[in-house]
């Protein structure tokens, strides 16, 4: 009963700090789908419905294959960030350029013989 304000000496009931505890865990169930409702934690509180046995749907295998895959996840996000920033700075200095200087005429060539080149033409002349 540790957790218990000191202040409370001994005035207080042992089974009804079990029940906030014990609601305090569902409430915090890493699961949002294990989470009661809101109404339902009221009624647990007021004794009105009776509190069910606290279930965490994450083994501690489960969470360390979790943890671990962030790690691992985190570290490659980091590699290549790491690369990328080391091509481009590369590229930089030997002078090759990262930007496109490509037009729409590279792109998509417009045949010589074709109407569209005509009324361009005209346009510009």
């Amino acid at each position: 009963m540790e957790l218990v304000d000191s202040r409370l000496g001994s005035e207080f009931g042992r089974e009804e700090v079990m029940v906030v505890i014990n609601v305090a865990l569902l409430c915090v169930n890493p699961s949002s789908s294990l989470r009661p409702a809101m109404s339902s934690v009221l009624s647990m509180l007021e004794g009105r419905t009776v509190v069910p046995k606290f279930v965490s749907d994450q083994s501690e295998e489960a969470s360390n294959m979790k943890l671990e895959a962030m790690r691992q996840y985190s570290r490659e996000v980091e590699e290549n960030k790491t690369n990328d920033e080391t091509e481009t700075h590369s590229k930089s200095l030997l002078g090759i350029s990262t930007s496109s200087s490509t037009s729409a005429r590279d792109l998509y060539p417009v045949r010589l013989d074709s109407s569209y080149l005509e009324k361009e033409n005209l346009k510009t002349g």
